[in-house]
């Protein structure tokens, strides 16, 4: 039995690491805590809990976890916190074996203890040390949970399912998540409503581990699609972007919903990987670089303005040079407006981990960068080309640094992950206000504008 919470509500801290998805379980995590009665408060420094909500998706975001975890530690051995909580896909990933890493750590939670997290919490704070690590995690979440915003309030993230089908043998979120796991329509469909009328939510981005497949599971066969409909007749909502999608479900009702429904942004993040059709092979992608082609051609063909994101992975093992030239040429033939590009990280537990031909880092480090160097080249020509038109912008924030210069984005741009509009107007602009604005400068990835 959990001990009542004392008379001072304790306050924690949140410190989220990694991808939106993993944001939007953290919000759910502050949510059951603040029902609970705990204050969230914005600092470590206000902090009697700091609880870290991890990555381990490559060994990058494994390091940063740890060293999050580890800076959070020290701060409590200094006095300056009561106990420390870890939670999320380090946690799922490693089990047992980050408890026994960690024993200054509290309390440790996987990817599914978002009805337990208060309990965690308290235990933490009275000297209990607990782990809630289920074999099987329990996903996706149900019911209309509360979420604590993390975002700005005019956009928020709607996760539809948690884990994944497809097997990529890079990956190894399905042996953390577990294998798809689908939100019924009419819950998603609740929660953006909620979203809209508690927040004031102007633009909703609809995210998953593979949002093409959204419904598989549920329904037996894909219906992102029927979704993204139900989603685009909610009043007051400007926005609807669709992320994470695999290019094998670009099917035809998705490239439809897309032209057709006036809310969801003429805009997909599409991941690629690669293009050379031995390594699409040995990635296990089910797709060929034709496949690509004819995708990445409807898109274009279909729907006027489209703009595409795509994620690649330079050196993936039997990456060889005629490889890498099939990926470049490939990239100047798309033309991807946006593009994010990772070194091939070799994760104990994929299916890759023990292949042969693994490339080194420094050959990795310079395919990267001159891919991104490619790439540049590309977002700079397109970026150019904008120069004199008249852009919708939504505005995010006020510039720090001139109180004449608004932050925002056009529907082509991502939160976070995408370029910036920079608003010069002497009057005042508010986050969420959308702008029709004529652009009167360009840059690599970036925009300048004015009402």
């Amino acid at each position: 039995m959990v001990a009542p919470l004392p008379r001072h509500r304790p306050r924690v801290h949140l410190i989220s690491l990694g991808c939106p998805r993993t944001l939007v379980d953290s919000e759910l995590y502050l949510g059951k805590l603040q029902q609970a009665g705990f204050t969230v408060v914005d600092t470590l420094e206000q902090a009697d809990v700091a609880l870290v909500n991890t990555c381990s998706f490559i060994q990058e975001a494994i390091d940063e976890s740890v060293e999050t975890v580890l800076d959070a530690v020290a701060l409590k051995q200094q006095g300056k916190l009561k106990a420390v909580v870890v939670a999320g896909c380090l946690v799922q990933r490693f089990k047992d074996g980050l408890v026994k890493e960690l024993p200054e750590v509290d309390g440790f939670v996987g990817v599914d203890g978002f009805g337990e997290i208060d309990a965690i919490v308290q235990q933490a704070l009275n000297g209990e040390h607990h782990a809630l690590i289920r074999r099987r995690p329990r996903l996706p979440h149900q019911g209309q949970p509360s979420r604590v915003a993390l975002t700005p309030p005019h956009y928020a993230y709607l996760k539809v399912s948690e884990g994944c089908l497809k097997g990529c043998r890079f990956c190894v979120i399905p042996k953390i998540k577990g294998p798809l796991a689908s939100r019924p329509i009419e819950d998603l469909v609740e929660e953006a409503r909620r979203l809209i009328e508690e927040r004031g939510v102007k633009e909703l981005i609809v995210v998953g581990q593979d949002t093409s497949d959204y419904g598989v599971d549920l329904y037996g066969r894909p219906r992102i699609a029927d979704l993204l409909q139900a989603l685009g007749k909610i009043p007051g909502l400007g926005w609807i972007r669709l992320l994470y999608c695999h290019p094998k479900g670009v099917t035809r009702d998705i490239i439809e919903a897309i032209r057709d429904i006036p809310a969801v942004c003429k805009y997909l993040d599409l991941a690629i990987e690669h293009a050379d059709d031995q390594v699409l092979a040995r990635m296990n992608r089910g797709i060929t670089q034709q496949g690509l082609r004819e995708r990445v051609g409807m898109l274009r063909a279909e729907i006027p303005g489209m703009t595409l994101r795509t994620a690649v992975i330079v050196g993936f093992p039997g990456e060889t040079e005629q490889a890498f030239a099939a990926l470049l040429s490939f990239i100047r033939e798309a033309r991807f407006e946006r593009l994010g590009a990772f070194r091939y990280s070799n994760e104990a537990g994929s299916a890759a981990f023990r292949d042969p031909d693994q490339i080194t880092e420094t050959l990795k480090a310079r395919r990267y960068d001159e891919l991104m160097s490619l790439q540049r080249q590309i977002a700079e020509e397109i970026n150019r080309t904008l120069l004199g038109r008249v852009c919708e912008v939504m505005i995010d924030e006020q510039d720090p640094d001139d109180p004449n210069v608004f932050l925002g984005r056009t529907s082509a741009d991502c939160p976070e992950v995408d370029g910036l509009v920079y608003v010069k107007s002497p009057s005042r602009l508010v986050p969420g206000q959308l702008v029709h604005t004529r652009i009167i400068d360009t840059y690599e990835y970036d925009l300048v504008a004015e009402p």
